[in-house]
């Protein structure tokens, strides 16, 4: 499939720019397209930023601060000699891993044990994030300024209207979306306003990739009914997801399972092959803290890691000039031996998670005895360890992993562009299940109601149950684009301020199919998804509304005078973010997006989260 089936002309009436960012864990990258009416844009990568060499894809995610948080180095200027000795005769604080503090804190994902190293102190991870968003579009600025001809005119027409698409890990929601979108508005990409949020997207790192594959000219067949998958190797996390191609020219995906996210990138065999240097170099000058981290950054990640394909019987490591030897330590001529099976170790929970992962995603999108092609993609994916281990298992099973012929660095900034520009994927499988609890009748001839009696309560005189989680939309359902889902309730409003302030909690659950339906004894397994708040008022009779349930029964009003409501509870997926609002039969909505109804003054309703 060439790049052409999906690349169209831009079909908007203003010089525009829509700039993809890749926050990774470890390393970042920016992509760009200029929008000129009529014309097909092409998507370019930033190649340079300050302190790199030319050609630099990638820039580190760190940052340097003194004390009083004053940034210091930020990007490659926090791998220069100079710097690092600066940062230690100064005591500056080393920020990394900052986008590990927004992911989800109450979703079930294993960290495998990740240090995902401290915040600096007074600062938010919003704040950091924001800090290294702003150094990223003072750079691309820069860039674009300085590679265009016409780049300080083109510049000063663009940048007010500019679009920035976000990539992140499948794994992130509505609430690491938000915190993405205040750190946007921290770093000065938007404004803080209606039009200036609606002007952040977002693109889970599998799509962008999926994206950035067709783009690259990937030899994906036309034919409708084509299924692969997309394996992104981070830093981090390993994000699988499925595809299927619904329509052949214009091409058309549609995702066929729900997204895999797992934390089990390259970050985690850096950490194991520290932990094999701690114990092979034990009591010895090596055996610091600094000196170990050194070897770690320097030898270990930049070649030993990214050369090692398992098949020598051992790797030489460096760990000084050719005059260094210990017998003691099996150092010779400045190297320290480390054997196939220890280095095997270092990625062996990467393999077995991204193994994991795969089969569960071809499990679910196989039909008969079909090859299943798989296309790894992340700067991890560059590892040829990694892909012969995967090759190795599963070739007999029927699943071809391949590495596209592309730039595999900055897949997920490219798609980010695509994203927003010529978006094919059609639909897409709901994630997660989300929901509200609520109250039931009782029912005696049923025995779940009776094993669970201590839950009963009665409203209005009728024995319920509960509460139970009632789900509105399940993991695993396909949707389209802008699909919305409905529940519909009728609730008693028991005081003026009940209606004036009423809530509903929004759930969610990760794990698999059936939904658990207690909530009390389940509710670890659960995590709030946002909190929507309307004004119902409107809806309370003259007679009752001015009046609260105490009063009523002193007036010897009967339970049934107090005002009921009845609405609807809507969830809009469809797109990569997802919009819930509160509708009742007056025909006047109070809508929540993640993305442009937050923070209106205007509006009925808002949101906590």
């Amino acid at each position: 499939m060439s790049s052409a089936n999906i690349r169209q002309s831009y079909k908007g009436i203003q010089l525009g720019i829509v700039i993809g960012i890749d926050v990774g864990t470890t390393f970042s990258g920016v992509s760009y397209a200029i929008l000129r009416p009529g014309q097909v844009p092409d998507v370019l990568p930033v190649t340079r930023f300050s302190g790199s060499s030319t050609g630099a894809h990638k820039i580190p995610s760190v940052i340097f601060y003194d004390d009083k948080l004053a940034i210091k180095a930020i990007g490659p200027l926090t791998t220069v000699d100079s710097v690092l000795e600066d940062a230690e005769d100064h005591g500056w604080f080393k920020s990394r891993r900052f986008k590990m503090h927004l992911r989800p804190r109450g979703m079930p994902l294993k960290t495998n044990g990740l240090d995902i190293g401290d915040l600096p102190p007074g600062k938010s991870a919003e704040e950091v994030m924001g800090d290294f968003l702003h150094y990223l579009l003072v750079e691309t600025a820069r860039y674009i300024q300085m590679v265009h001809a016409d780049g300080a005119d083109l510049w000063s027409q663009i940048e007010d209207r500019a679009i920035f698409v976000l990539g992140h890990p499948n794994g992130w929601t509505g609430r690491e979306q938000q915190r993405y979108r205040n750190s946007a508005i921290l770093g000065g990409l938007v404004p803080d306003t209606v039009e200036g949020r609606m002007r952040v997207k977002f693109v889970t790192e599998g799509e962008a990739s999926a994206l950035a594959c067709l783009l690259g000219g990937l030899n994906i067949t036309k034919q409708v009914g084509f299924r692969f998958i997309i394996a992104v190797a981070g830093g981090a996390t390993l994000d699988i997801s499925s595809y299927e191609v619904s329509k052949s020219y214009p091409v058309e995906l549609q995702q066929c399972a729900p997204p895999d996210c797992r934390f089990a990138g390259s970050i985690f065999v850096d950490r194991n092959g520290l932990k094999l240097l701690e114990k092979k170099l034990q009591n010895s000058v090596y055996d610091d803290d600094d000196v170990l981290e050194g070897l770690i950054n320097d030898e270990f990640e930049k070649k030993t890691k990214r050369k090692f394909a398992g098949d020598s019987e051992y790797e030489l490591f460096r760990v000084g000039d050719r005059r260094v030897r210990d017998d003691n330590l099996g150092i010779r001529n400045g190297f320290l031996r480390l054997n196939r099976d220890e280095l095997s170790e270092c990625f062996s929970m990467s393999v077995t998670e991204a193994l994991d992962s795969i089969r569960s995603q071809v499990t679910v999108i196989r039909r008969k005895n079909e090859t299943i092609p798989v296309w790894l993609v992340g700067g991890f994916a560059s590892s040829p360890y990694l892909l012969k281990r995967l090759n190795d298992s599963l070739e007999h099973e029927g699943v071809s992993i391949q590495r596209p012929d592309t730039n595999l660095t900055k897949a997920v900034a490219d798609g980010a562009v695509l994203h927003f520009l010529d978006n094919p994927v059609a639909s897409r499988v709901c994630p997660a299940s989300y929901g509200i609890t609520r109250l039931i009748p009782f029912n005696s001839s049923l025995s779940d109601h009776i094993q669970h009696s201590d839950l009963i309560q009665t409203r209005k005189g009728v024995p319920c149950i509960g509460p139970v989680f009632d789900c509105i939309v399940e993991k695993g359902t396909r949707i389209e684009e802008a699909k919305t889902f409905k529940m519909s309730f009728l609730n008693e409003l028991f005081s003026r301020f009940m209606a004036e302030r009423f809530t509903v909690e929004i759930l969610v659950y990760d794990g698999d199919l059936p939904v658990p339906t207690w909530f009390e004894e389940n509710k670890h397994k659960f995590r709030t998804l946002c909190e929507i708040e309307a004004d119902l008022s409107d809806v309370c009779t003259e007679q009752s509304s001015n009046y609260s349930v105490f009063e009523l029964l002193v007036r010897n009003r009967a339970p049934d005078a107090f005002p009921q409501a009845k609405f609807d509870i809507e969830l809009k997926f469809g797109t990569t973010e997802l919009e819930a609002r509160i509708k009742w039969e007056a025909d006047v909505c109070v809508p929540f997006t993640f993305n442009t109804m937050i923070n209106q003054s205007h509006s009925q309703g808002k949101t906590k989260q």
